[in-house]
């Protein structure tokens, strides 16, 4: 492993127990094997480590959701939910960072993640558009941030529910149902008005 890639390893771990705020460079240095000063020769500063890893997170996010066009809209949809869920299972420290530090994003980086993460959702709201193509775009885009929302939220589940058999599959039509809502609007008002 290059030098480079500890620091940014290093970091990852430090960050996600406790907290960007927390982790002064010093430390990092030294838990990476450099001292403080010899950091700076692979990283301007520690915003911009914490700005590689969003970086890399989304990297990631996007090769396990690429945007590829299926002539079967629901298949689209489908695969793109399924690589969503594999991401948010595969590295829940990576995942820790990029839920709970985004506050701590240098202005600048914080505008171009941002930026990319809207890219990302816009993705959804067009796979979600091909299936759903009468549904309101307001409609879309409440349950595409909701179902995102709820993917990321796994990061906070116990381990328990972490272990749960199937829970790929599981999350992903939890997921697959939470989109549809688009379509029956008036179903969900009948059950709100229910409750």
């Amino acid at each position: 492993m290059s030098r480079s890639e500890q620091i940014l390893a290093t970091a990852l771990t430090l960050f996600q127990e406790r907290g960007f705020a927390a982790v002064g460079v010093a430390e990092l240095g030294e838990r990476a094997g450099v001292s403080g000063p010899a950091l700076y020769r692979h990283f301007g500063s520690k915003d911009e480590i914490l700005a590689t890893l969003f970086d890399r997170a989304l990297d990631r996010l996007l090769m396990h959701t690429p945007a590829t066009r299926h002539e079967d809209p629901e298949e689209g949809l489908r695969e793109l939910v399924a690589g969503q869920v594999e991401f948010v299972l595969e590295d829940p420290a990576q995942l820790a960072v990029y839920i709970r530090e985004d506050r701590s994003l240098a202005e600048p980086d914080r505008r171009r993640i941002h930026r990319r993460q809207r890219e990302n959702a816009d993705r959804w709201v067009e796979a979600v558009r091909r299936v759903h193509p009468a549904a309101d775009d307001a409609e879309i885009r409440v349950a595409v941030h909701a179902t995102i929302g709820l993917l990321v939220s796994v990061v906070q589940w116990p381990t328990e529910a972490l272990s749960a058999p199937a829970l790929p599959e599981k999350l992903t039509r939890l997921a697959l149902g939470a989109l549809s809502v688009v379509t029956d609007q008036d179903d969900t008002a009948n059950l709100v008005e229910r409750s």
